[in-house]
Parts: structure tokens; sequence; C-alpha cells
């Protein structure tokens, strides 16, 4: 992992220094861990719940579709066993489509508004109080889950859909913008991509774990309800060691800082909103705080900077794309080549070990490899006069908008691989090259906060994420829509169409240019005494 530095000789802020600085001393002594590394914990297991119960969910979901639909027909055998051949009628089989579908657009909506509230109250009470609270809305769905399978009936369905909604809430991409925006306050300018991406692949490291051993203990125990049992007790082990060891990274004076800037702000607007009208919907607005990051702020030299508007229209294209992509090659799998749910087990097992893999070693490793060769090409200087802006660091964007982009092209051509090969052998070979695609997601995140004060950058990352919630909520509408018309005639088009627009949307990155970056504005107070110093 990458030390924390310490602040500047100047003793100022800027995004070259962490907001936990104080953390250096406890590096070099050894004493204490890095907060950083106390993050890891937190990262694979809340990974690892969010997607431990997925193999068995879906079982959980038919049963009740099929159980609800015998009762409503009176055709529910005594004693409520249920066989699969009672299932397999046609409306049982639409009505379960129709849930499924319903769950992963909801997933996508809960996790944009879970982004914009998690972005409002940290700004405000702080990310540990944010990470308690979002860690037990998990916990409390899963004992609802638990609790819907000693119900029957409809009290069986309320509680399933109570579990459900709150998991969509605490769901992955929630977690995975927790654990982002942390690693965000306490990283340096320098080393925020390659530790961005080292927490994303430890977090698929959490997930590879879940898939191989979900389907193996639901099937050795015979019991459904054992991956949840084991979320619960993971769950609450990683509350009390976030309560007791993690620190807090967006402390009490930042806090108060960013307060401050937003008054000000706000008593300039105040003068421009008069009618009762613009107050009601300012109030409104509050929800939806974090997408006024979107609008572009002026540098220095007068002219907009775009960079977080380009970030995030990419992450909107790319995930509408390629967030129904891995499902629609599963479906492809067990429908045209039969795969029985072990090997799709392996399938999915190899795709998030590859990913943890490259996340983990190969992208930060390659970063520390380039990162000589692209900073010959930098023309900002390190230290500049007192009337100019104060640098954020010496090295380029090139690089990171580079590896984001092959990684796009990884991720396209191994798409097309995987859904063109014929042997299971093959398809773990493309499988495994989608995975050492899996860059982008950090690097854009890592781009998109890097044009911003640090006080801002969570709010900014809140907003790229709710724009991938909508890509992710989009994706199976247009791209669901898509490969169901074309499934049984031409199954690799929807790849086809995938690797067109993922493409298209890592083109949008060469737009980003080093001077968008935030730079600290210059101290005004040291301009006029070099000024005073000249004249005498």
């Amino acid at each position: 992992m990458a030390s924390i530095q310490d602040v500047s000789p100047t003793g100022l802020s800027s995004e070259r220094a962490p907001l936990l600085p104080e953390r250096q001393d406890a590096l070099s002594s050894g004493r204490q861990f890095s907060p950083l590394t106390l993050l890891i914990p937190l990262a694979v297991a809340t990974r690892l719940t969010s997607t431990l119960p997925t193999t068995t969910l879906l079982g959980v979901i038919q049963s009740l579709v099929c159980r609800l639909w015998l009762t409503s027909n009176g055709n529910l055998p005594p004693g409520g066993d249920i066989s699969k051949e009672l299932c397999a009628v046609p409306e049982v089989e639409r009505t379960y489509a129709a849930v499924i579908s319903t769950i992963l657009i909801g997933d996508g909506l809960a996790a944009m508004i879970a982004c914009s509230v998690i972005s409002y109250i940290s700004s405000r009470l702080g990310r540990k109080p944010v990470i308690l609270g979002t860690i037990a809305v998990s916990f409390l769905g899963y004992s609802f889950m638990v609790c819907s399978q000693y119900l029957s009936g409809w009290l069986e369905a309320s509680a399933l859909i109570a579990a459900l909604l709150l998991q969509m809430f605490s769901g992955i991409l929630t977690m995975t913008f927790i654990a982002n925006i942390y690693t965000v306050d306490i990283s340096s300018a320098e080393d925020r991509t390659p530790v961005l991406s080292a927490i994303n692949g430890w977090a698929t490291l959490g997930q590879t774990v879940s898939f191989a051993i979900g389907g193996l203990v639901t099937t050795k125990t015979d019991d459904p309800l054992i991956v949840y049992y084991i979320s619960i007790s993971v769950l609450g082990a990683i509350f009390v060691y976030v309560l007791a060891f993690l620190p807090e990274s967006f402390p009490e004076e930042k806090r108060d800082e960013l307060r401050r800037e937003r008054l000000a702000q706000q008593n300039v607007e105040a003068n421009t909103r008069r009618k009762l009208s613009s107050r009601l919907i300012s109030t409104i607005v509050i929800a939806f705080e974090p997408l006024k990051q979107l609008v572009p702020a002026r540098k220095a030299d007068g002219r907009k900077n775009w960079r977080v508007v380009y970030c995030a229209i990419h992450v909107i294209i790319a995930m509408l794309a390629d967030s129904y992509s891995p499902a629609a090659l599963l479906l492809l799998y067990t429908t045209k080549y039969s795969y029985n749910p072990a090997q799709t087990g392996i399938v999915l097992t190899t795709l998030s070990l590859s990913a943890a893999l490259s996340l983990t070693y190969t992208i930060p490793l390659l970063i520390r490899v380039l990162r000589p060769i692209y900073a010959r090409k930098v023309a900002l200087p390190e230290e500049q006069g007192p009337s100019d802006v104060v640098a954020v660091s010496t090295s380029t964007d090139l690089l990171d908008v580079h590896i984001a982009f092959v990684s796009w092209v990884i991720n396209a051509i191994s798409y097309i691989m995987a859904s063109a090969t014929k042997t299971h052998l093959s398809h773990l070979i493309a499988v495994t090259v989608v995975g050492f695609g899996a860059a982008h997601t950090p690097i854009v995140r890592s781009l998109a906060v890097s044009s911003v004060d640090p006080l801002q950058q969570g709010e900014v990352l809140a907003a790229i994420e709710m724009m991938s919630s909508i890509g992710a909520f989009l994706s199976p509408l247009v791209m669901g829509g898509i490969f169901t018309a074309t499934i049984s005639t031409q199954p690799m088009l929807v790849f086809y169409i995938h690797a067109a627009i993922v493409i298209a949307a890592a083109s949008l990155l060469f737009l980003i240019r080093d001077s968008d970056r935030y730079q600290k504005p210059p101290d005004t107070t040291l301009i006029t005494a070099a000024n005073a110093f000249t004249i005498n």
C-alpha cells in the first residue's frame, strides 16, 4: 500500500496532502497500522457479505414466487413442499423474470439515492458514522431475510421485500462508494490511483471468496440460510472492528471548513432567491446536492473546468453497456452451452480472481514503472512564485487516461472472445482476460476527484457514483432488451454493441487535460507581502 505523506513544509493544505497526515508518524514507527491498511478488512468483508447470499437468493425468490402462485390457484401440496415440476409453468417463469428485472432496476435507483444520502450525511457528521450505519442497514436486511424463511404466505413476502429494499441501499455499489470515499480522503494526489486500484482489488478478492465458498457451503450443509448466518456474523464483527479501530477520515475541522464554505455560498445564492418557489426547489435539491459538482467550475484563468463532466458522461455511457454484460454472458453460457451451477460458479470465481489480481498488484506496479516515463513530459514546475498557483504534482494524468483506455479495449475484446469461443477452457481464458480489464473503475474515479478542492472530493465521487447508478439502472432495460430479442438468432450482437459503446465512452477521456487538475488558489497574504517587499 502507498504510504500517507505529510503536509507540505508550508503547512498549507493542498490536494497533495491527505486528510490524515498525522498518521505518518504511526507508519514510520511501525507501532500502528495505516488507515489504508485498516480499510482493507472493511473492503473485503463488505464485498463478501454483499455477494455471498447471491448464491441462494435467486432460489429463494423463485421458490417464493412459485409458492405464492400455487397458493393463489389452490394447487399448493399439503405440507407446502413444492417441486421443480410444479414451478415449471409459464406464469411462474414470467413472474420470476419480472421480479429479477425489477430488483436489478431497483438496485441502480437505490444506489443512486444511497450515494447522495451518504455524501450529504458524511460531509456533516463524518465518514465513520455513515460506514457504521450502512453496515447496520445491511445487517438488518439479512436478518429480515432469515426471518422470512420462518414465515409463510404474504408475511414471508413482506419480510423478503423489506430485506431486498434494505439490501438495495447497502449493496455492492454503495459499499464500493464508501470504501472509495474513505480512500480518497486519506490518499495523496500522487498515490490516489494505485491506492484506489488496490482497495478495489481487495474488495474484489472478497467477492472471489464469496463466489468460491457460497455454493459449496450451501451444497454441503443443505441449508440455504447458512450464507445469511455467515453474512450476519461477518457484518457484526466488522461493525465492532470499524467502531474500535478505523479512524475518521474526514475530521471535524475539515467538516467545519466545508460548512463555512457552504454557508458563504448559500449567502451569495440567497441574494438571488427571493421567491418562495425558488427556496422550495432549493430545499428539494438538497437530496441531489452532489450533482451540483457536475456544473463546470471556473479555473484561475477564467475558463471552465469540464473534467468532472467528461468523467460523468463517460461513466454513465460505459455503465449503460458494461453493467449488463456479465449477466448476458452467463445467460449465454447457461442457455447455449448448458452450464450447471458449478460451472457458472467457476466462471464467476475466475473473473473475480483475475480482476482482484489486476487491481491489487498489476495496475499499481504498472503505474509505478511507467510514472517516471510520463513524468518527464510534464510542463508544470514543482515550485512556483508566490503570485502563481501551487502545482498539484509533477506527474501527468495522461498515464491514467492511457491505462483506462487500454483497459476498456481489453474489456471490449475479451467479452467478444468470451461469447465467440465454444469450449469451457476457452471460456475461462476469455473471462480471465475480462478481469484484467478492470482498471478503468478506480482510475476514472481518481481522475474525477483530482479536479476539485480536497474538501469537495467526496461530493464529486458521490456525483460520479450517482451517474454510474443511472447507467446501471438503464443497462438491463437497453442491453437486456437487445439481448432478449437476439439471443436465439444473433447472441453475439449485444457484445459487439457493448464493445462499440465502451470504446466510444473511453475516447471521451482523451479530452482530459493536466491543466484541469485542482490547483490551490494563491495565498493573498503571501502575495501582498511579496509585493510590498518588491516595492520597498
